[in-house]
């Protein structure tokens, strides 16, 4: 428990009033952040884009290795095997994560394989 020796202290110590200090000055600092971003969203053009048919939509659509594993019933090791043994296996290497485009993998497969 804290007891304060004058009416102006408002913390125990030196370190407590450090850690407070610190605290204040980095949620001022996101709070700039966060005005600065907010002004930029508000000055920035809207630009509408047209959509190019030509192009598959990937967003939304990369999954990883375990959730293809649901989809296609298939084991995490069989996949990885296929991966490994099939050179023209439809897969995307981004740094050490190995993401799929779903609808891709299940043509292959089904082309390659047959139904699933």
């Amino acid at each position: 428990m804290f007891i304060a020796q004058k009416a102006t202290t408002k913390f125990c110590s030196l370190k407590c009033a450090q850690r407070n200090y610190k605290l204040r000055e980095r949620k001022e600092r996101i709070n700039k952040s966060n005005d600065k971003n907010v002004k930029i969203l508000q000055t920035a053009p809207v630009v509408e884009k047209q959509m190019d048919i030509s192009q598959p939509q990937l967003a939304g659509e990369l999954i990883d290795i375990k959730t293809l594993s649901a989809i296609t019933n298939i084991s995490e090791r069989t996949l990885f095997y296929l991966i490994k043994r099939e050179t023209d296996f439809p897969k995307l290497k981004i740094g050490r994560s190995l993401l799929f485009h779903k609808q891709t993998v299940v043509n292959y497969l089904i082309n390659k394989y047959g139904n699933l």
